[in-house]
């Protein structure tokens, strides 16, 4: 219950809120770090993007957790564990995906 009350406090202040569960040790699956990241806005997402087309990657999602993170776990158990950092990489793509628009011609 304490979670759900903080998801609401958080989703009351920066509206959706993402819920990321991140290994931290591979050899032991109940080491995790449980942490909210908020929607995506225009400014992170070109940050993102610009370190993602200089080919690096590590820091645009390091960029991304740093500006998206508004609480649980620590967020520096993530970003001084290199497996746990790459663990986020699909998590930060997906967020960052938006719809596509269609065009029709008439």
């Amino acid at each position: 219950m304490e979670n759900e009350n903080l998801i609401n406090e958080l989703k009351a202040k920066h509206g959706k809120i993402y819920t990321v569960t991140v290994p931290l040790d591979e050899d032991d699956s109940n080491k995790v770090a449980v942490i909210y990241l908020k929607k995506p806005d225009k400014a992170t997402r070109s940050m993102v993007t610009k370190f993602a087309t200089n080919s690096a990657f590590d820091k645009a999602v390091e960029a991304a957790l740093k500006n998206l993170y508004v609480g649980g776990d620590s967020l520096e158990l993530i970003l001084k564990n290199d497996d746990a950092l790459v663990a986020c990489e699909e998590v930060i793509a997906e967020m960052l995906t938006v719809q596509k628009a269609t065009l029709k011609k008439n």
